[in-house]
């Protein structure tokens, strides 16, 4: 069966639709080939989120989810975080509306307490907001979907801090200067936690703008083409279509 330029433009109009409906990736950590600039840190943890020690972070080229992670084994009492690299700081204004997506594992424990604190936290515009997603964490690789919109997030205090409102949060994601994900499950031993998948994600379009969008699209697809072949029946463009093909 013979494929003319004109049905291959229509089908990749067709197929657009479906790309526009997800959200743009604005930064990623994959560790396919080194831990990608991400280090860690040990905090107080709520309220006031002070930065009391440096954590190593060790890359692992295999046994991720898939391909390489990185790892943080808890060298004290403090709450250990991962903190993101420069490519996910800065003015992330897009990201409002989308989600910070991961996958965690716990990777050993030998005995200790389950300790519950924080998954994210997001610091900037002099601000610091916190995300609390779960208690504890499986051996198994866990995916997390971190919605970035008001009504989850707090002020401070993971547990009884004040809801922060749609300006803060915005306020924070246009200057972000700090971005961490947990890598403490369990107290007061000595843990190690795996992360992988890092990804900051615009929003989704609506699929009203979807449609509008892949609409828009093919009607150039359709203009162009009658512009190409002026005042031809349709009989008559399909043959010199094909001859132009």
């Amino acid at each position: 069966m013979k494929v003319t330029r004109g049905a291959l433009m229509l089908w990749l109009c067709a197929a657009s639709l479906p790309a526009a409906a997800e959200g743009n990736v604005l930064a990623q950590s994959n560790f396919d080939g080194d831990s990608e600039g991400w280090t860690a840190l040990g905090s107080g943890g709520s309220p006031s989120w002070a930065i009391h020690s440096g954590v190593s972070v060790q890359y692992q080229s295999g046994g991720g989810n898939p391909g390489g992670h990185i790892t943080v084994q808890d060298p004290d009492n403090e709450w250990s975080y991962f903190s993101a690299p420069l490519a996910f700081l800065g003015n992330q204004s897009a990201a409002y509306g989308g989600r910070l997506s991961f996958d965690s594992r716990l990777v050993s424990a030998p005995g200790g307490t389950p300790a519950n604190e924080a998954e994210v936290v997001l610091r900037g515009a002099g601000l610091t907001l916190v995300r609390e997603a779960t208690a504890s964490l499986s051996a198994t690789w866990t995916s997390f979907d971190i919605p970035l919109m008001p009504g989850s997030w707090r002020v401070d205090d993971t547990f009884s801090g004040a809801l922060a409102t749609d300006a803060q949060l915005q306020s924070v994601l246009g200057a972000l200067s700090a971005l961490w994900i947990n890598a403490e499950y369990i107290t007061p031993v000595v843990e190690t936690v795996a992360l992988d998948n890092v990804r900051l994600l615009a929003p989704v379009p609506e699929p009203r703008q979807a449609v509008l969008m892949s609409a828009g699209l093919c009607l150039l697809v359709w203009a162009a083409r009658r512009t190409r072949f002026p005042g031809a029946s349709g009989h008559d463009r399909r043959e010199r279509a094909a001859i132009a093909g």
